[in-house]
């Protein structure tokens, strides 16, 4: 039955989130639960979808994670990905996360100042 599932906008009625994607199961950005996506100083001026305007509302204050998106609007992470991609290829949001952030799991500097302050606790 409609609505029962909790996949619904209430501003959309009966549209399922697949159904607003085009069928899509992959974004065409890559994002993950943890990915921090944040709004664009200068916007685009063509206007958006209720469900896009929705995810990017929630950005405009400043860098939040999927995670949190999703949650926020109650929405399966996929679906979310895949909205926030467009928005990211749209220009209406970047990516926030450093291009470099992976190289902190291996900096010996960066681990050796982790360690320590595990060591403190």
């Amino acid at each position: 039955m409609a609505g029962d599932d909790g996949l619904l906008d209430d501003d959309l009625g009966a549209v399922r989130p697949f159904a607003l994607v085009g069928g899509r199961v992959t974004p065409s950005q890559e994002l993950d639960r943890a990915s921090l996506v944040k709004a664009r100083p200068s916007l685009p001026s063509d206007p958006l979808q209720s469900h896009y305007a929705k995810a990017f509302a929630l950005c405009q204050a400043g860098a939040v994670s999927v995670a949190e998106i999703a949650a926020r609007l109650s929405q399966p992470l996929q679906i979310v990905k895949i909205w926030l991609s467009d928005l990211i290829v749209d220009g209406y949001l970047t990516n926030a996360m450093p291009d470099n952030y992976g190289d902190a799991a291996t900096d010996p500097r960066i681990l050796g100042e982790v360690l320590a302050g595990l060591q403190r606790l």
